[in-house]
């Protein structure tokens, strides 16, 4: 059955995927200029007055180490608007998909979280995006929460892959840290079982998506190392500590997504080969 789709957040690195893996639905893409979900009555007026029968929530401050001054703004976007959307989507009885992330988690189990392992987030960022997990639970019964990690994809600006290839354009040496455990995800990817889980009608609740890797996960020296491989570039890549680049929020250490309900995604290196062919 065809649904009316509502993505928010279009305007972002997920949101372009969403936008194109939902293509033939035609969704509607709003961001921020259409729709501040930080406001209440603003949620309320123009999310009824669209009915939507499904709303994928994109939206996000994603900013790490701001949100460490920026708490209120942090909290208003990754976790009061997500109730407000939600308590809507609810009256609507619309499903809503809500993106969250392995910074919920404290990072101290070395093999990683399943979905139902008990959250403890270390900063406010990951409280943050807690908080609109939580609000999400109490004020929609239809709804599906999908955790991923390092995201990367064509649309994103800020992502680590192209970070370190700009580097790489003029640092010969790269020193990257290798004490930091994580799966990356493609943003394609992401979307893709996305669509998998709403058409499939899936049971609501917690999912963990990611590209696969070794059990644990791999280290942001391991991707680096094999994005400037699969690039041919022929800069160094060596390994440093975290303590050498101090940030002001602190990061699990062990963060590797587990998924027990879905069949598993593809290689986080062939997801990663498909990403570098298609930017320059």
């Amino acid at each position: 059955m065809e649904q009316k789709i509502l993505i928010l957040g279009a305007n972002g690195m997920l949101g372009h995927e969403l936008a194109k893996t939902f293509a033939d639905q035609k969704p509607i893409l709003w961001d921020q200029s259409n729709l501040d979900i930080t406001k209440e009555k603003e949620v309320q007026q123009k999310i009824e007055q669209l009915a939507p029968t499904l709303i994928l929530n994109a939206s996000a401050y994603t900013d790490v180490d701001c949100a460490e001054k920026n708490q209120d703004l942090a909290k208003a976007v990754n976790g009061y608007g997500v109730g407000y959307v939600a308590s809507v989507a609810e009256k609507l009885g619309a499903v809503m998909v809500h993106y969250s992330t392995d910074y919920v988690f404290d990072g101290t189990k070395k093999l990683g979280y399943i979905e139902t392992d008990l959250p403890n987030p270390l900063g406010v960022y990951g409280q943050s995006k807690l908080l609109g997990e939580k609000l999400l639970v109490q004020n929609s019964q239809m709804y599906y929460i999908i955790r991923s990690s390092w995201l990367f994809g064509e649309f994103g600006l800020k992502n680590f892959v192209k970070r370190i290839l700009t580097k790489a354009q003029n640092q010969p040496k790269l020193k990257v840290v290798n004490d930091h455990f994580g799966k990356p995800t493609f943003a394609k990817d992401l979307a893709d079982r996305t669509r998998e889980i709403v058409d499939g009608l899936k049971p609501c609740g917690i999912y963990h998506i990611t590209n696969e890797t070794p059990s644990g996960g791999i280290t942001w020296y391991d991707l680096a190392k094999k994005a400037i491989e699969l690039k041919g570039l022929k800069n160094e890549v060596v390994t440093c500590s975290s303590a050498e680049f101090p940030q002001p929020a602190p990061r699990p250490q062990y963060g590797a997504l587990i998924n027990t309900k879905l069949p598993p995604s593809r290689d986080w290196q062939a997801a990663l080969a498909e990403y570098l062919n298609s930017i320059d």
